[in-house]
């Protein structure tokens, strides 16, 4: 008789945990980051780096967990989870969505801000949809630790690993012509759940070394270098999934940075046989462009000699002038000499465009693109932003949700999130006081650890006690660009000073926040907070962290009891930091700007700093906001019934989830990306796009 299987092997075990750190699903799937964090509690929480994880095991180690039969049950059961997942994997990608940064995973660091972010969103509700997609984008060889010097932001370039981070090589490759020089193109793809994400780089061994670092930083380099990239996503993300054998049969270029697909595509139209109409006609009905433009100063342009450069060639194959090209990129009243415009080009060869908010449909046509239409409105519509709802909820009120909204609650109606009204206020007000004391103790374990790297030689002994685990906690998380005031608190340092010295009801504010690393303006507000926040009697209450990165962001939305937003209006497309903060029971105090202008009922499910005036000074906006945060919003905290809970406060988190949560989701912005999707295949099909090809 063959003697009964005490266990799984250590090759066994290995092997299923590798399938699940290769697949991305783990960012959102509870059960499967559970599995990772029985094996390593700390250095999960820590790190939240499966693969790193998977491939620090020992031998022992792996026969151990093999024996270990509540592990082997529950690494078994995951692991059918996610092959039951991915059996429901459409066969062929019909939709290929190109953008030039993927926020997917903190490991993958092909993200800078919001518009990786919201990449990854996008691909993410795909892939729980099942909508047909591939993305593509590109794979970055360094990037930025943030090292402050005095307050002044520096950047230490780190060498990126693409096996350590996740991506399988693909066996097939392609090339693209850079000025006449050919340029071989690496593959490489990550699998996110049911979704394909391909990014490329030029770090080949076949490629001179001045061509192999092309692809070497995101948004590096000169504007010659930023084209170079911009070619390598565009022209060879096309011949990329030539090369994978894919055939999409719609494109949605995620800003101006994509725009080059579509020149690509005429090219081989024309060489299929079709007249440069019949291509041009055929290109535009089966694009769908996303811009994320808010001022005409965030176009991305490109002086007339790089377009001769790097586009006369393919004007002569194509029959068409360089002159004819540029025209593209320009408004009608511009001279031929003028910088080329992307987001032009792309509004040219888009059948669908979209802005990202109402009030950013309306700026983009009042001050961004309306000239492309004399005389009419601009036919531009809007898809407000959505965020991906288990990427950013904390797993506390995950649980939370599952139990009372039901397992679908990411995706939930309005209906099924009134259910939130059922929650009982101590518990969910007990789920807030843990996640917020949860923040303040990794803060602490960061913030010393994060100064001695950066140089920090004096007494570090009051960075380990920063911060309150019970008081009123606002976070500033937010790109240091200028347009977003991410240091409008420290411009009124004594009002402040008087906030956070408050013995009964103490404020304790989080900035958080990177800068372009050309961003000069940017830094300096970075300098001026980081000044203020280590002066002695308030380094305790204001602080500072450096290095934000996707761990850090779900750290501080996880923590924050208010999350605090204030762009000049107008000037934000959308920014779905907010909408996140909805998931993790924080509540919203921010100007009325992007999205948080159509969302945000003042006083009910947020707070509204100002009001509708474009224009508003620095000063006002910092006065607004402090009049808030005086009269309302610490009032409202720090108002206890007998039992120590604040019931008024709470009230307004269940408001804002009852009223948001099924409106941020990305399901509704996926669907409605869809739709438009839906319409430029029928459009392609009038066009006789296969036909063409």
């Amino acid at each position: 008789m063959a003697r009964k299987a005490t266990g799984a092997s250590a090759e066994e075990v290995s092997a299923r945990l590798g399938e699940l750190a290769r697949n991305f699903r783990w960012v959102w799937d509870l059960p499967t980051q559970e599995v990772f964090r029985a094996i390593d509690q700390t250095g999960w929480d820590r790190d939240r780096d499966p693969l790193a994880l998977v491939n620090s095991l020992t031998p022992e180690r792996l026969t151990a967990l093999g024996k270990d039969k509540p592990f082997r049950d529950r690494l078994i059961a995951v692991a059918g989870t996610l092959g039951a997942y991915l059996a429901e994997k459409p066969a062929e990608p019909a939709v290929a969505y190109f953008c030039m940064e993927h926020g997917i995973a903190p490991t993958l660091r092909s993200y800078a801000g919001g518009l990786g972010m919201l990449a990854g969103c996008i691909e993410k509700t795909a892939s729980d949809l099942g909508v047909p997609m591939v993305a593509v984008g590109l794979r970055y060889g360094q990037w930025f630790r943030q090292r402050l010097d005095f307050g002044w932001q520096h950047e230490i370039w780190q060498d990126s690993d693409p096996v350590a981070a996740g991506l399988q090589p693909c066996p097939e490759q392609t090339t693209v012509e850079l000025a006449g020089e050919q340029v071989v193109v690496r593959i490489w793809r990550a699998q996110v759940g049911r979704v394909d994400l391909y990014l490329l780089d030029t770090d080949v061994e076949e490629n001179p070394e001045h061509l192999r670092s092309v692809t070497d930083r995101l948004y590096g380099g000169d504007a010659e270098h930023r084209l170079r990239q911009e070619v390598v996503l565009g022209v060879g993300g096309v011949r990329a999934l030539r090369a994978l054998g894919l055939a999409p049969k719609v494109y949605h270029a995620n800003e101006g940075h994509a725009a080059f697909m579509s020149l690509e595509r005429i090219e081989a139209l024309v060489g299929a046989g079709a007249s440069v109409d019949q291509a041009v006609a055929a290109v535009r009905a089966s694009t769908v462009f996303t811009t994320h433009t808010a001022v005409p100063a965030g176009f991305d342009l490109f002086d007339r000699a790089l377009i001769d450069r790097y586009f006369g060639d393919w004007a002569h194959r194509v029959g068409v002038s360089v002159d004819w090209l540029v025209g593209l990129g320009h408004f009608a009243d511009q001279y031929p000499d003028e910088p080329f415009n992307m987001a032009l080009l792309s509004t040219r060869l888009s059948g669908q465009v979209n802005a990202v908010s109402k009030l950013h449909r309306e700026v983009t046509e009042s001050r961004v693109l309306g000239p492309l239409w004399p005389g009419r409105s601009a036919p531009v519509r809007w898809v407000t932003n959505g965020v991906h709802p288990r990427t950013w909820t904390p797993a506390p009120l995950a649980r939370l949700f599952d139990r009372q909204i039901g397992e679908g609650w990411d995706y939930a109606d309005a209906e099924q999130w009134n259910e939130v009204w059922q929650i009982p206020d101590a518990e969910l007000w007990a789920v807030r006081q843990q996640l917020r004391a949860g923040m303040v103790e990794a803060i602490r374990e960061y913030l010393p650890r994060t100064l001695a790297e950066h140089g920090w030689t004096a007494d570090l002994g009051w960075a380990a006690e920063v911060l309150d685990p019970q008081a009123l906690t606002v976070v500033v998380a937010r790109r240091s660009a200028e347009y977003k005031e991410t240091d409008l608190l420290v411009s009124l340092p004594e009002r402040l000073t008087r906030l956070v010295h408050d013995t009964d009801r103490p404020l304790r504010v989080i900035v958080a926040g990177l800068a372009h690393p050309k961003d000069e303006g940017g830094k300096e507000r970075i300098r001026r907070i980081v000044e203020f926040s280590l002066r002695e009697e308030i380094r305790h209450a204001v602080v500072y962290l450096p290095g934000y990165d996707m761990r850090l962001a779900t750290l501080l939305l996880a923590g924050a009891d208010v999350w605090l937003n204030h762009p000049r209006r107008g000037d934000e497309a959308c920014g779905t930091s907010f909408m996140k903060s909805v998931y993790c029971g924080g509540r919203i105090m921010t100007t009325p700007d992007g999205g948080a202008d159509e969302l945000i009922v003042d006083g009910d499910n947020g707070w509204l700093i100002g009001d509708r005036t474009y224009g508003a000074s620095r000063e006002t906006m910092a006065h607004n906001a402090f009049e808030l945060l005086e009269q309302a919003v610490i009032p409202e905290f720090y108002d206890r019934d007998v039992d120590g809970l604040p019931g008024a406060w709470v009230a307004g988190i269940k408001r804002s989830l009852g009223s948001l949560a099924w409106q941020v989701s990305s399901v509704g912005m996926v669907r409605a990306y869809q739709r438009l999707y839906r319409q430029a295949e029928r459009s392609a099909v009038r066009q006789r796009v296969a036909e063409l090809v």
